[in-house]
């Protein structure tokens, strides 16, 4: 006959191994050097994915595949809508505005006779200061002259770099919307008409080999039955080899 108290012994056996474990365990654990990384989850790993999928999307969205940059578009078209528009109220209301252009936005201004200074346009809110969206940059010349744009932030005199005079006359000027980088850009000017127009530019990467001609693309907003195509700037190879 087998005594009562081995039968104890033997159920209490894997009880006491389990809780040797759970102690050589916990011993581990302290001294586990501080040092020590754990890894990524998949939840943290699903999650930086999603976040990596949105920015695309927006790149994808901002500008396309074709190379249109949709957002430089909307708003160089914004731009000349607005000097449209206040050159029409000029004219009705025999009053001269103006443009204040910043780095990162611009804002309409009109001139009040009675104090003597430039305000803003409170009455009408199509013209009120807008801030351009992150990544395009703003650049201006006035009668053929790069302006500094920066300004100071206490700054309060608001003198316009370009006016629009009361009989629809405008400041000889260009207002350059551009992508960081300057790869497209938009520019608006005065024709020989005197109207506002845009004009595209690209910057097309490549070198064209010596008594040659290489394809480039330039992306335009309008299609038309001619264009006319002008080479603004271009970079010498070394030696001389190339355009």
């Amino acid at each position: 006959m087998i005594p009562d108290r081995f039968f104890t012994a033997l159920s209490r056996g894997p009880a006491a191994h389990g809780q040797r474990m759970t102690d050589t365990a916990r011993e581990v654990s302290r001294h586990r050097p501080r040092g020590y990384a754990r890894g990524f989850t998949l939840i943290e790993i699903m999650v930086v994915v999603v976040i990596i999928g949105v920015l695309a999307a927006g790149m994808i969205l901002s500008v396309s595949l074709t190379g249109r940059d949709r957002e430089l578009e909307k708003e160089s078209d914004r731009l000349l809508a607005l000097f449209t528009y206040a050159r029409e109220q000029a004219e009705l209301q025999t009053r001269e505005y103006g443009v204040l252009f910043q780095d990162d936005g611009y804002e309409f201004l009109a001139y009040d006779m009675r104090r003597d200074t430039w305000r803003s346009v409170f009455e009408d809110d199509a013209l009120t200061a807008r801030k351009l969206p992150d990544g395009l940059d703003l650049k201006l010349t006035v009668e053929g002259r790069p302006v500094v744009l920066k300004r100071p932030k206490d700054a309060k005199d608001k003198t316009p770099q370009v006016m629009i005079f009361s009989n629809g006359d405008l400041t000889t000027f260009g207002a350059t919307l551009e992508r960081e980088g300057g790869v497209r850009s938009v520019t608006l000017t005065e024709d020989d008409k005197g109207e506002v127009i845009e004009r595209s530019y690209g910057f097309v990467v490549g070198i064209v080999p010596l008594l040659n001609r290489a394809p480039f693309d330039v992306p335009l907003k309008k299609t038309g039955a001619s264009y006319r195509i002008a080479i603004t700037a271009f970079d010498w190879r070394d030696g001389g080899g190339g355009m």
